[in-house]
């Protein structure tokens, strides 16, 4: 197997990176597998808001500590086409209006209930992905 510690660290060298690999593909296709599922959910006729949905790499992430380092895709929903005007010149992110509803129109989710519904299936494959690089 393996005879000294420097071919030994070269063995984890090795493995990580494919791990790496491994796991990205997999955080790949779950993405668009999650993209995927929130524009079905997404209405219909808001045809702007079904291109906007989109799935991005990511190499760091925000978190409450700051940025962290990160090994993934990120699913996105809404861009500068679905930006939207009130009657007093506010301007506002129609799918997240779309998500989460205001005073006067009714909330029609599409966002967090694809994610609720998937997370755990493509975090198992990513988990299993990069479990078959590491026995292999």
């Amino acid at each position: 197997m393996v005879e000294g510690v420097s071919q030994f660290q070269a063995m984890l060298r090795r493995k990580a990176g494919a791990a790496i690999e491994a796991g990205k593909a997999a955080a790949i296709k779950g993405g668009e597998d999650l993209a995927q599922a929130q524009r079905f959910l997404a209405p219909v006729d808001d045809a702007d808001l079904l291109r906007s949905i989109r799935v991005e790499p990511a190499e760091q992430i925000k978190t409450s500590q700051g940025l962290r380092d990160f090994v993934g895709v990120a699913v996105k929903a809404g861009d500068e086409t679905t930006m939207v005007t009130n009657s007093s010149g506010g301007r506002f992110q129609n799918a997240r209006l779309q998500e989460f509803g205001t005073k006067t129109r009714a909330a029609n989710p599409y966002f967090f209930p694809a994610w609720r519904a998937n997370r755990r299936r493509i975090r198992a494959s990513i988990t299993r992905a990069i479990r078959k690089v590491w026995t292999s």
